[in-house]
């Protein structure tokens, strides 16, 4: 009976460093986002990515197909949350601003304005991915 030892070749870590750069880059504009440091949160998530970004590089960071497999089915969950919850919240709303019993503030509008250009891109990206093959 033989035994193999998986070696680590690094490449594990260096996916997982490079994955957790871009996740400080979201926190990091988030957070200060939340606090009113506008010019602070796009300053450190552009500081960050050109990080990530060059990280990727000289880290030689490799995404194989586990990597691919994991963020379709990652994407295809949250494209799910946001069309289920989008079904059901903007429809509401609407109804409620018909009845006089809600008004669109401009947060509203362009949260609402935002989803709908999500899902007009995610459909043009079907429509051209379906078209190539």
């Amino acid at each position: 009976m033989t035994t193999t030892h998986a070696t680590h070749d690094g490449s594990v870590s260096n996916r997982l460093a490079y994955v957790a750069l871009w996740a400080a880059a979201t926190l990091a504009y988030v957070g200060l986002l939340v606090v009113g440091r506008e010019i602070a949160a796009v300053g450190s998530f552009a500081l960050l990515a050109v990080v990530a970004v060059g990280y990727r590089r000289v880290a030689d960071v490799r995404l194989d197909e586990r990597d691919t497999d994991v963020l379709a089915t990652a994407s295809g969950h949250a494209v799910r949350v946001f069309g289920l919850t989008s079904a059901v919240v903007f429809p509401a709303l609407a109804l409620a601003s018909g009845l006089g019993h809600y008004t669109w503030s401009a947060f509203a509008a362009g949260a609402a304005t935002t989803v709908t250009a999500f899902f007009l891109v995610w459909v043009a990206a079907i429509a051209v991915v379906r078209g190539r093959r």
